[in-house]
């Protein structure tokens, strides 16, 4: 039996790049990498990151909500509203237990874990926060998600580390294709940027060490990449079935048309040398759906701007889908949003089909002769784009692949 088509009828983006899908969308065609010194992490190795530029929660949500909701479930909530109206739907109208969250999110309120453990360290465990749990725990984010909107079907939270909200997306279209759910609200979020958390990346070596110069630091495919600049973003995206889109007359601004997933089983933390695992992965995507290597015209990579990702990577898609295809790197403007990067990555490629433009890859100077793939630099590249591959990879060996097609 065929399965039904799904469509992706509402976007929504906080992100390094701005606050809103066509801000976020400027900053990625621009090329400016928005990453820069954080005073919040003065005193670590590795002292920058790509943060929101003038996030203000208590404005956008209210003072008293703000608090007591963990940045990583803010952020979601901002990009949830957008992507809600973007879709033209009215939680206040619809059946609510046929509207399902899945939502991705790598490491959850880390900031009130450390917020907290500094104070019961320095005041005692009278004075820890009777709110910590409600805002540390990860699936709190689709907890909020369903109050926020009235959101009564199955509710859960993916957790496949940078793979996240890929994974989150594909199981929300699966939920859709089964016929549990009508509408499903779906995407990333994450707001690691801590001491600790960064801390900890920085001794692993995964970071950029071209702190001196922070515009610089995240450099997808180049030769003189060190390591990835960490972010944090959300992303959300409102899938339906697509005849059930049109019988409301919504726009359909493209098709999630495939899914693929797959296990390195390799390292804790580096990809397979070989890129077995993302092949899978790749390869299940386009079978899913029904596209051959051939038809793809884009990719969004994963690419991280690390030395063993990226090559791994270029290799895989050369392999697997030969020639003829473009690729970018959005995390050269972003940074690595960790949980979130899925989500806002297939929401650009949205952005790319609909736009017919494809984000240029940020501070990509001299490309790295062992990635021979055509990887758009300097300015955004003009033409018509039908067929996306986006491209997920988490530490664990976990590999998520959507494809993205014109409606």
């Amino acid at each position: 039996m065929a399965h039904p088509q799904v469509a992706i009828t509402g976007l929504g983006l906080v992100t390094p790049a701005g606050i809103g899908v066509e801000s976020s969308w400027q900053g990625v065609l621009s090329g400016v990498s928005a990453a820069a010194k954080d005073p919040n992490l003065e005193g670590i190795a590795v002292d920058i990151s790509c943060r929101v530029p003038g996030f203000d929660a208590a404005a956008l949500l209210g003072p008293k909500h703000a608090r007591r909701l963990d940045r990583f479930v803010q952020l979601a909530v901002v990009a949830g509203r957008e992507a809600v109206a973007d879709a033209g739907l009215d939680p206040e109208t619809w059946d609510g237990a046929r509207v399902g969250v899945v939502l991705g999110c790598g490491m959850g309120g880390a900031a009130t874990w450390e917020t907290q453990h500094r104070r019961m360290l320095e005041h005692g465990p009278g004075k820890v926060s009777p709110m910590l749990i409600p805002m540390l725990v990860p699936n709190m984010v689709a907890g909020q998600l369903a109050m926020e909107f009235a959101a009564y079907g199955p509710n859960l939270v993916t957790a496949t580390a940078c793979a996240s909200g890929a994974t989150a997306i594909g199981v929300a279209r699966d939920l859709l294709r089964s016929g549990s759910c009508d509408i499903v609200l779906t995407g990333g979020t994450e707001a690691g940027l801590t001491p600790l958390s960064i801390a900890g990346f920085a001794q692993m070596g995964a970071l950029s060490a071209r702190t001196d110069d922070p515009g610089a630091a995240s450099r997808p495919f180049d030769v003189g990449r060190d390591g990835f600049v960490a972010a944090e973003a959300a992303g959300v995206l409102v899938l339906e079935r697509e005849d059930d889109a049109k019988a409301r007359r919504a726009t359909v601004r493209a098709r999630l048309a495939g899914y693929g997933a797959s296990a390195d089983a390799h390292h804790a933390t580096a990809p397979h040398p070989q890129g077995a695992g993302a092949e899978r992965a790749i390869v299940a995507a386009l079978a899913d759906a029904g596209i051959a290597p051939d038809e793809v015209d884009h990719v969004n990579a994963h690419g991280t701007s690390t030395p063993l990702n990226d090559v791994a990577e270029a290799r895989t898609l050369r392999r697997v889908l030969g020639d003829g295809f473009s690729v970018t790197s959005t995390k050269g403007v972003t940074g690595h949003s960790l949980g979130a990067a899925g989500a806002i990555e297939a929401a650009f490629s949205v952005l790319t089909i609909s736009n017919g433009l494809t984000p240029p890859t940020a501070n990509l100077d001299s490309q790295d002769p062992e990635a021979d793939i055509d990887v758009v630099a300097k300015a955004p590249r003009e033409g018509n784009v039908d067929v996306v591959v986006s491209n997920s990879f988490g530490f664990g060996g976990q590999n998520a692949v959507l494809v993205v097609t014109a409606a």
